[in-house]
């Protein structure tokens, strides 16, 4: 899959992030969070796998950007609790 596939539109269907991680529940092996770089800073959000709409077109973020929390995640240190992280893109 390539990373195309991975691109977050906002709902006005504009490019919003890049989904570099998934983070799976080790226990009901679903997906859990998602670690999404956004475009315009850079800074990496994780967002809960329920945060998006999976449309036809594609991946959408299901939740205002405005309550997005970003900046406080950076590099494979990130805790995971009881998941199991799998990166998606470099």
């Amino acid at each position: 899959m390539g990373s195309d596939k991975w691109i977050v539109n906002n709902r006005a269907g504009e490019e919003w992030g890049l989904i570099t991680r998934l983070i799976l529940n080790s226990v009901t092996r679903q997906i859990s969070y998602a670690d999404v770089v956004v475009i315009q800073t850079g800074h990496v959000a994780r967002i809960p796998w329920d945060g998006f709409e999976i449309r036809e077109q594609g991946l959408i973020l299901g939740m205002p950007e405005t309550q997005v929390a970003v900046g406080n995640m950076v590099g494979p240190e990130i805790s995971v609790g009881e998941g199991v992280a799998m990166d998606v893109w470099p």
